[in-house]
């Protein structure tokens, strides 16, 4: 290696600033810039007001840029050099740098929004808005109170009040003792009784006020007297007509008591009234029940039958055990089924004597056996659609109890 000796660098001490600028401009020749030397010359010894000077240095480094002299003053004197600083030079951030990126950014960089996030930050802006305009537009303005001063006390106010009330209530007494007069009375609806009979048992009389009388009177007292009417109705007509409507019952059953006396009902099982065998001959006869004491418009009661039967000794019979109250039920409720298929006055008696095996008499030319007391309003019907295609001259037993034939309907001629 080369090694440079570094010449040896003189040191003056210039007085004269005149002699002093032509130093300068010997050492530092124009159109060379001056170079920045790492090795310090001594200066010499000036006063306060002479500006530093540096020399150039001969080393291998780049001089630096050409500086222009020292601007004159209007005194005559160089004005003073600041100090050239080295210019800093900001150091671009490397994109990759992390930490650059901080310093960028702030403690935390954004992170961008999906846009699944803004649209749901949209959806609940709009129902935000929304619900603030519903809310604005349900709610009512609060009604103002008004206070108003209670009326004074008027006592002839309250007198013609008074007055006025008493003429209405006798205008009304009035009219309903002078006008609205029974005049006329009518009757519809009935067949077993007379108009003149209903007419007689309700208790109206010509001159009655039509608007006063009593109804719940005069239909119980219709009901009291002629048991076959079932239900009582009144129509008024203005100004002097009442129209009473009633409700027989037109298809009745014979049934006996315990003293053996024959009592007439309904399917509902109400008494219409006392019979003898002359009235039980034209209507259906129940056997197998009898009633504990009947009472004319009242509900049927069965009388519980006590059987007293002899059991030989060491053996061992079953009872089938059926109440007085289970055969009038099953019994009305074919007497109802006969209603509803038209064929009341065919059916001559229902014998339920045996619950298990009840059985009907169609007049005298066939005996229906029912079996037991399920599905009596499908056999009476089955009953009904097979006598119709029977021949008249035909006559015998018919089975309708699903026992032997559970689809089929079994017929016997008599021998």
């Amino acid at each position: 290696m080369e090694t440079t000796q570094k010449p040896q660098e003189e040191t003056f001490r210039i007085h004269d600033p005149a002699e002093k600028r032509r130093h300068i401009r010997q050492e530092a020749p124009s159109g060379k810039p001056r170079q920045s030397s790492s090795v310090k010359t001594e200066q010499p010894r000036r006063s306060a007001s002479a500006p530093k000077k540096r020399k150039p240095e001969t080393s291998g480094q780049k001089p630096p840029a050409a500086k222009t002299a020292p601007k004159k003053t209007t005194e005559g004197k160089p004005a003073k050099k600041k100090p050239q600083n080295k210019a800093k030079v900001a150091k671009k951030p490397d994109p990759e740098d992390i930490s650059a990126k901080k310093r960028a950014y702030g403690k935390s960089k954004p992170k961008k929004k999906s846009a699944v996030a803004l649209m749901g930050e949209n959806l609940k802006k709009k129902q935000a808005a929304r619900k603030k305009k519903k809310s604005s537009q349900n709610r009512q303005p609060t009604p103002a109170v008004i206070y108003t001063q209670p009326q004074a006390f008027n006592r002839n106010r309250l007198l013609i009040q008074l007055l006025t009330v008493v003429a209405v209530v006798i205008a009304l007494v009035l009219g309903l003792s002078v006008f609205f007069k029974v005049e006329t009375i009518q009757v519809s609806g009935a067949e077993v009784y007379s108009e003149w009979t209903i007419r007689e048992a309700s208790g109206l009389q010509e001159g009655d006020n039509l608007l006063t009388f009593s109804h719940a009177r005069s239909a119980a007292l219709i009901k009291a007297n002629l048991p076959y009417v079932d239900t009582v109705r009144f129509g008024i007509k203005l100004p002097d007509t009442v129209n009473i409507i009633v409700k027989e019952d037109e298809v009745v059953y014979a049934i006996k008591d315990q003293n053996g006396q024959w009592w007439l009902m309904n399917s509902d099982g109400r008494i219409v009234e006392m019979g003898d065998n002359s009235k039980a001959s034209n209507h259906t006869q129940v056997l197998g029940v009898v009633l504990d004491n009947p009472v004319v418009d009242e509900r049927a009661v069965a009388m519980e039958a006590v059987s007293t039967e002899t059991v030989p000794e060491g053996e061992t019979v079953p009872v089938v055990t059926t109440t007085g109250a289970q055969r009038l039920t099953a019994a009305m409720q074919i007497l109802k089924a006969l209603e509803q298929n038209d064929i009341v006055g065919e059916a001559a008696s229902v014998d339920v004597t045996r619950i298990e095996d009840i059985i009907l008499w169609y007049g005298s030319r066939y005996q229906v056996n029912l079996g037991d007391s399920t599905r009596l309003d499908y056999k009476i019907a089955c009953m009904n659609d097979v006598i119709l295609q029977m021949s008249d001259y035909q006559s015998g037993i018919l089975d309708i109890s699903f026992t032997i034939w559970p689809t089929q309907v079994g017929y016997t001629p008599f021998a």
